[in-house]
């Protein structure tokens, strides 16, 4: 039923279920105490008047009442006390005539026989619940006793019931409505949560729900929701931008290769004019391909998709493998590569991202190296971890840049990074392959000093 997709009618109905059985045990318990408590009492009494009568008994069986009443009810038939001689014939009887208990003869020949018996007897006026006990004396058993009591615990536990039927279905309506307004308030600020929450979309991530309550579950609930809506904001911003710097990127060398075979088309050219064409467009290809290739790993790892296969890694091997692929590059500009301390180092990692990670730190000094100068590759360890620098000559990162330099198309030199062919994506990929290792990257640099990239992984 649709009424029941309500989170406060359900609350509502196991509220009223639970106080229903809760009430149900009470009730039963109350009835099961009081009727105990109240046949306790009687069966009190009744002791009491057979020890007190009993003590009026002669030797003889007979009865003297000399100066002692004999307990009995005002009103009529509703108490009554006999006393039975060794022969069980009946010496005293203040019964009522009007509803005389009967005789139980099997009763009195168990108490001139020492037993004690307790019944039930129903009279034309009320009933009675009797006892018949010996009367004990030195010389033995000279008797027995009988009195009775009107039994009114019927009625009192009568009168109980009827208040448990008429208070029971009355305490679950009043507790009901109690609990559907209770369940309102509670849910209430969820309600207003609900309103807040659908007026914010994915186009307009920047609202929040603002919502003022107090610090309990509801209230770290509407701050989660905040908290989470902040992160997804920020990630749709990221995915605006990496889209639209991705689109601009790649907008660059199809222009370029757009434009060239434009020329080239105006006009009848010679092979070699063609060849120059060809050149150029295939530099810009080369151009895209390494940006596509950085976008796919950077969306690849986004995604959680590239496994990292860790292994026992030689980082010597790994560092002089990465000096020896850059130095064409570097010689080309004059510029000489020094590694230092590249020790055997042993440590856990995956040897082909180690390898990509050394490769965009020394192409990305090498870019930003001068002819003619200096990079130094250094390793060093500590008890915990295992620590590379790349160190150049260039001219430095100024310091508003650098808490930028590891987002993705960030770029210090924005001209002159196109030109030599960065797309701004190296550092992330570092940044990621690092982090991906269990490890960090930090940047040192200041202007006309150089840039020195640590990379610090944890030893293994």
């Amino acid at each position: 039923m649709r009424f029941l997709r309500s989170i406060r009618v359900r609350l509502t109905i196991w509220y009223v279920i639970l106080l229903a059985i809760t009430l149900a045990v009470f009730c039963a318990g109350v009835y099961v105490a009081m009727r105990r408590t109240l046949y306790t009492n009687l069966h009190d009494s009744l002791e009491s008047r057979v020890e007190l009568v009993g003590g009026l008994v002669t030797e003889d069986g007979s009865l003297d009442t000399s100066g002692v009443e004999v307990p009995g009810d005002e009103v009529e038939g509703e108490e009554f006390a006999r006393v039975f001689d060794p022969s069980g014939e009946v010496v005293f009887d203040n019964s009522s005539s009007r509803f005389p208990p009967p005789v139980d003869a099997d009763a009195v020949n168990a108490a001139l026989s020492g037993g004690t018996t307790r019944r039930q007897v129903d009279t034309a006026g009320p009933t009675l619940r009797v006892m018949t006990a010996p009367v004990r004396t030195d010389t033995g058993i000279v008797g027995a006793v009988e009195v009775g009591l009107a039994d009114e615990v019927p009625e009192t536990l009568n009168i109980l019931l009827a208040i448990i039927a008429v208070g029971y279905p009355v305490a679950l309506v009043v507790t009901s409505g109690g609990g559907v307004f209770l369940a309102g308030r509670a849910l209430s600020p969820i309600d207003r949560l609900t309103r807040v929450a659908r007026r914010i979309g994915a186009e307009d991530l920047s609202r929040r729900l603002n919502l003022d309550l107090p610090d309990d579950e509801i209230g770290r609930l509407a701050r989660t929701f905040d908290e989470m809506i902040a992160r997804l904001d920020a990630a749709f911003s990221r995915q605006r931008q990496f889209t639209a710097d991705a689109s601009h990127e790649l907008r660059t060398p199809l222009t370029a290769i757009k434009g060239q075979t434009e020329v080239a088309l105006q006009r009848d050219r010679d092979i070699s004019g063609y060849k120059d064409v060809l050149r150029a467009v295939n530099s810009e290809v080369d151009r895209m391909m390494r940006l596509v290739g950085s976008l796919l790993t950077l969306a690849r790892a986004d995604a959680h998709q590239i496994p990292i296969a860790r292994e026992s890694v030689a980082l010597g091997s790994v560092l002089a493998d990465a000096v020896e692929q850059i130095r064409p590059a570097a010689d080309s500009n004059r510029i000489s590569i020094h590694l230092q301390n590249g020790q055997d180092v042993r440590l856990t990692a995956d040897e082909d991202l180690l390898l990509q990670l050394m490769l965009n730190l020394l192409d990305n000094a090498v870019k930003y190296t001068p002819d003619g100068g200096a990079i130094e590759v250094s390793c060093s360890t500590t008890a915990d971890h295992v620590e590379l620098a790349v160190t150049d000559t260039g001219p430095g990162i100024p310091p508003e840049h650098l808490p930028h330099i590891f987002e993705r198309f960030y770029r210090v030199d924005q001209a002159r990074s196109r030109s030599q062919g960065s797309a701004g994506l190296g550092l992330s990929i570092c940044k990621w392959i690092a982090e991906a290792h269990g490890g960090s990257i930090l940047a040192h640099s200041a202007p006309g000093e150089g840039s020195t990239f640590t990379v610090r992984l944890p030893a293994s």
